[in-house]
């Protein structure tokens, strides 16, 4: 397979299916849709931010790789997860700052080699809920 029919237009059925999978997983832990064995609604916020940070990860470590139709499904799916958390956790009074590729836990790749992390086209920073810098 050559890197023409990487970047071809349209979504890699797998690569939707992987992102679809973590965005019925963030929001069912943001108790926005049920369990679909149990049809319970739970609210777990530190699941819900482990599942948009391994799509923040996904789209670090694959930028450049995305065509035009994928690259716009993950920065989508990223935006709509990150103000549903911030809704949530603000609902909740946790106060907690929206998951983004500024913040892990293990700290490995922050953003350390991403400069396009904090800029005006992520959509942390194009909602205005940019990370605090020197906090």
């Amino acid at each position: 397979m050559g890197d023409d029919e990487l970047k071809t237009p349209g979504l890699d059925t797998h690569f939707f299916r992987l992102v679809a999978t973590f965005e019925a997983a963030a929001m069912q832990q943001l108790g926005k849709i049920a369990h679909p064995m149990t049809g319970d609604v739970e609210l777990d916020l530190d699941g819900a931010r482990d599942s948009i940070d391994m799509l923040d990860m996904l789209r670090r470590k694959s930028e450049g790789n995305l065509n035009k139709d994928e690259a716009r499904l993950l920065e989508h799916v990223l935006y709509q997860l990150r103000m549903n958390y911030l809704e949530t956790s603000r609902e909740q009074g946790s106060g907690a700052d929206a998951p983004d590729a500024e913040k892990t836990d293990a700290g490995e790749d922050a953003g350390e080699d991403d400069p396009a992390s904090g800029d005006a086209e992520t959509p942390n920073a194009a909602d205005g809920a940019e990370p605090e810098v020197g906090a």
